[in-house]
């Protein structure tokens, strides 16, 4: 088992915090200032802990670069992106090999992204040409205004300092563009009826956990318009919730 260390929240350092759910040798803490869901122990080299757990899914997850069906979902998904064109520049934060920056490529997008694994980018700048940073969005210091659209799926509830990202997703997003993110929703019904059981309650990986009132918390203190959360409905597989920020 991975070394583990405490942590308090990102949002309001040490402060007092409720323990919501224990399990996996860490434990789910709602901190009582802001109400943001965290992991109260995470590994002590988390970059590392993520590199084994994605590294041994890349194979599947490069696949679905040729998954013709996904592909016709992802264009029709990326496609009213489009109104926000002006800079022509899209960013996905959490790419790994870039399998929808291959889309957005296609459709037209000068694409970046960013991901902490090492072995997904390099896979994704080997073989695809693909402008792929290695690291935080914080280390890829991209100049101020520059994305129409940034883009993220089931990354964000990854992320050890998501005041920190979404404050650098702000800064790098031009006035007018769209950030779009798809996470976990701790309110889901599913999570209520299954608890310990819902396959997205993962502490050691899935750090952070959002509900709408939290997420609207984040979106003020980080600079972000929020626009409109939604949820994909109620099933024994659960799928992610979404949420849309945008700048003013």
């Amino acid at each position: 088992m991975a070394k583990l260390k405490e942590v308090h929240c990102d949002v309001c350092g040490d402060v007092p915090s409720r323990e919501l759910l224990k399990l996996h040798g860490s434990a789910y803490h709602e901190c009582t200032g802001c109400l943001l869901i965290y992991a109260k122990w995470v590994s002590q080299d988390y970059v590392e802990a993520n590199e084994e757990a994605f590294a041994s899914e890349l194979k599947h997850y490069v696949s679905k670069a040729s998954d013709q069906r996904r592909v016709k979902k992802l264009e029709k998904e990326l496609g009213p992106y489009s109104q926000y064109r002006k800079t022509n520049k899209f960013l996905e934060v959490g790419c790994s090999a870039g399998s929808v920056l291959l889309t957005a490529r296609n459709l037209g997008w000068d694409v970046h992204g960013v991901d902490i694994s090492a072995a997904a980018t390099e896979f994704g700048r080997t073989n695809w040409d693909l402008n792929l940073h290695t690291g935080t969005l914080e280390s890829a210091s991209y100049d101020n205004d520059t994305f129409d659209v940034i883009f993220s799926n089931a990354t964000l509830e990854h992320v050890e300092l998501p005041l920190s990202t979404l404050s650098e997703i702000s800064r790098v997003l031009r006035p007018g563009g769209i950030f779009y993110c798809n996470t976990v929703n701790w309110d889901s019904y599913t999570r209520q009826i299954l608890n310990e059981n819902w396959f997205l309650i993962a502490p050691t990986h899935h750090i952070h956990l959002f509900t709408p009132e939290n997420v609207l918390m984040l979106c003020e203190k980080s600079g972000l318009k929020h626009l409109k959360t939604w949820t994909t409905g109620v099933r024994l597989q659960a799928n992610a919730p979404e949420s849309t920020f945008v700048t003013p």
